[in-house]
């Protein structure tokens, strides 16, 4: 016999005993006055777990005895605090809002529901969460409600053949040119406004000096000031008498005779091809500083526009000659870079250059082992230029000038996003160095190692991080760093291969200004 048998066996014995004993004790208890002659048996660790109390609600209800609604006169002034009926103006105000079929289902509605079911049979919450304000749940509010979706149908895309595509672009440019000139035509108008304002110092013209100055930049807020004085308009038309007319229409035709004098000067800026604003002239001066000297693409960029020179000293500092234009001649060693590049020489000596890599390298030959040295170097031209160069001589201050010339031929422009950082993530492999380039945004700077970094300062990138998880070699990590730079991904090459536009592509819409 196992051990667990007959320890059931023993425990099932003494459930048995007590069993009989409980009840005797019992009775013994019942018929007996004084103290219990024996304390009762504890209770048993099989027993059933005690009956809990129902739990408590989280909301109170109180009930209509506690209230006192049981008495006629509470009852009645309960309802007509908690469930008053729509009074006349109640009615009409209503009415306003909604239709007469509509009126007539919140009649019948209110009729068919007793305030006295709602009294005794309604539970109202008064809790922290109940809803604090009056709504009918006609709206969605999104800051409670969930947004539905919406089935968007897709729509095919429309491909323009030539003659449609010169049509829409014409279309776009007449209505360009036609929003620049009615901007011409709202300054002028302005101006004539402001010189009537400046030479009779008349109280007629609401505007003040500093706003019609503000108008003269930026015509769009014409809308605001005039929605402003409406009101006055009005007012001062009905106190109008003959000496106000008479003083309205002097200043009347003053400011017409402005008028045409603006437009003929207008007409005279249009015809004359050196003014800044003629028709074959560029960007105004305003424009040339929201636009910056790196062109239309600063329009897109996050950097704040360009400080320009300082003032007052401006052309005291000396430039490279331009052996061209002297007339001199030049029999150095960079006559054959020149012959080759096809810059002058003072485009040369404008450029960057710099060695990166010396090494020390040996040629086992016949006659034993020739020692020269190697070196390798970047030269750039700070926009978007970068070259790589390699040569090998006895002599260092050789090998050297060797490279940078070398550099300089076989330099190959490289994209810039923003003309400061390179597009996106970007990862290159020589041998077992690995570089990983990363855009950052304007202001991150260039914290890279220091090779990589001399490479961006020629190339023109301002904002990059750089990453060599593998080997740190010097001449494998410029050559993977040219290389990265030189495979970006191309937008405009995916925009062709998706059949889109370049901006739909990035997803970056008026200048990234679109809230």
């Amino acid at each position: 016999m196992s051990v667990a048998r007959s320890a059931l066996r023993h425990w099932g014995r003494r459930r048995l005993a007590s069993a009989d004993v409980v009840p005797v004790v019992q009775r013994r208890r019942a018929t007996t006055t004084g103290p219990p002659s024996s304390p009762p048996p504890p209770p048993s660790s099989s027993s059933s777990p005690p009956q809990l109390l129902p739990r408590r609600s989280r909301f109170r209800n109180e009930k209509a005895e506690k209230l006192g609604l049981y008495d006629p006169k509470v009852l009645k002034k309960y309802r007509k605090r908690r469930f008053p009926e729509y009074s006349k103006k109640d009615l009409e105000a209503l009415a306003k809002i909604y239709t007469p079929e509509q009126m007539e289902s919140i009649k019948a509605g209110e009729e068919a529901v007793d305030p006295d079911d709602m009294i005794f049979q309604g539970r109202f919450r008064d809790d922290m969460f109940r809803v604090q304000y009056a709504e009918d749940f006609t709206v969605m509010d999104p800051r409670f409600d969930i947004k539905p979706e919406k089935k968007e149908v897709p729509q095919e895309v429309t491909w323009l053949n030539n003659k449609q595509w010169v049509n829409k672009w014409g279309n776009d440019i007449l209505s360009l040119s036609y929003d620049k000139e009615s901007v011409r035509v709202e300054k002028a108008i302005i101006r004539a406004l402001k010189k009537v304002k400046e030479s009779r110092h008349d109280d007629m013209i609401d505007l003040t000096l500093e706003e019609l100055q503000d108008l003269e930049e930026d015509p769009s807020k014409l809308e605001k000031y005039l929605a402003r004085t409406e009101k006055q308009v009005e007012a001062t038309a009905k106190i109008a008498d003959e000496k106000f007319h008479e003083k309205w229409n002097l200043m009347q035709n003053q400011w017409l005779q402005e008028v045409k004098n603006e437009f003929s000067q207008l007409a005279r800026e249009e015809g004359n091809e050196d003014y800044e604003g003629g028709l074959f002239a560029g960007p105004l001066g305003r424009q040339l500083m929201e636009i910056g000297p790196d062109g239309l693409s600063r329009l897109t960029s996050a950097e704040s526009p360009e400080l320009g020179k300082i003032p007052g000293v401006e052309g005291l500092h000396k430039s490279i000659p331009n052996v061209d234009e002297v007339g001199g001649h030049d029999v150095s060693a960079n006559e054959e870079l020149r012959r080759l590049s096809g810059m002058t020489a003072q485009q040369i000596q404008s450029l960057y250059c710099k060695v990166l890599v010396r090494r020390f390298v040996v040629n086992q030959t016949r006659l034993g082992k020739v020692r020269s040295l190697s070196a390798m170097a970047v030269a750039g031209n700070g926009n978007g230029w970068l070259g790589v160069g390699m040569a090998k001589s006895t002599e260092i201050g050789l090998a050297m000038d060797t490279a940078q010339m070398l550099a300089i031929r076989n330099m190959k422009p490289i994209r810039r996003y923003e003309n400061r950082t390179v597009y996106g993530k970007v990862k290159a492999k020589i041998s077992g160095t690995v570089v990983e380039l990363f855009t950052k945004p304007p202001g991150w700077g260039l914290r890279c190692p220091h090779r990589i970094f001399e490479m961006c300062r020629a190339s023109g990138l301002h904002d990059i991080a750089a990453r060599m998880p593998r080997s740190k070699n010097p001449m494998n990590s410029v050559k993977a760093t040219y290389k990265a730079l030189m495979n970006q991904p191309d937008p405009e090459r995916m925009a062709i291969g998706r059949g889109k536009k370049m901006v739909d592509v990035r997803k970056v819409y008026y200048g990234g200004s679109v809230h």
